[in-house]
């Protein structure tokens, strides 16, 4: 009986961190205002520019299939340059994280992998991480609902 009890504990928290992540995704879908997005040189804490970009959006679809948690949507950055996403996310230890995988190369690339913070109705994602283009940098995208 002993041994059960070990691999029932892993098998609920498995459960429950496969539901934090639905969660998760539930909570960011919808549209987003882009509030400004923050340019810092990797490891500075001092920005090094703040953009602000008044009309434009950043589009989180529901999920058609959230056991697959692989989803769709699109941001549009100054009403010019409309670009399809793929995202993903996923939550673990109160963290979250979301990959953006672009269709097409836009003139600002969001292409990588975030940190996610979301509290409410304000998200950050925090990135991107390694891979990106943006290399040496840091950027943030601040977003309101």
């Amino acid at each position: 009986m002993k041994p059960f009890l070990p691999i029932l504990a892993i098998a609920l928290s498995m459960i429950s961190c496969k539901d934090s992540t639905i969660k998760l995704l539930e909570d960011m879908s919808g549209t987003w205002k882009v509030n400004e997005i923050v340019y810092s040189k990797t490891g500075q804490t001092i920005p090094d520019s703040v953009v602000k970009y008044p009309n434009s959006i950043f589009q989180l679809n529901k999920c058609d299939d959230y056991q697959a948690k692989i989803c769709s949507g699109f941001y549009n950055l100054q009403g010019k340059e409309k670009v399809n996403i793929f995202y993903n996310a996923s939550s673990s230890f109160n963290e979250g994280s979301i990959f953006v995988k672009e269709t097409t190369r836009p003139k600002i690339d969001l292409n990588g992998s975030y940190k996610l913070f979301l509290d409410g109705n304000a998200m950050s994602l925090k990135g991107p991480q390694i891979g990106s283009n943006y290399q040496g940098k840091t950027i943030e995208l601040r977003l309101i609902k």
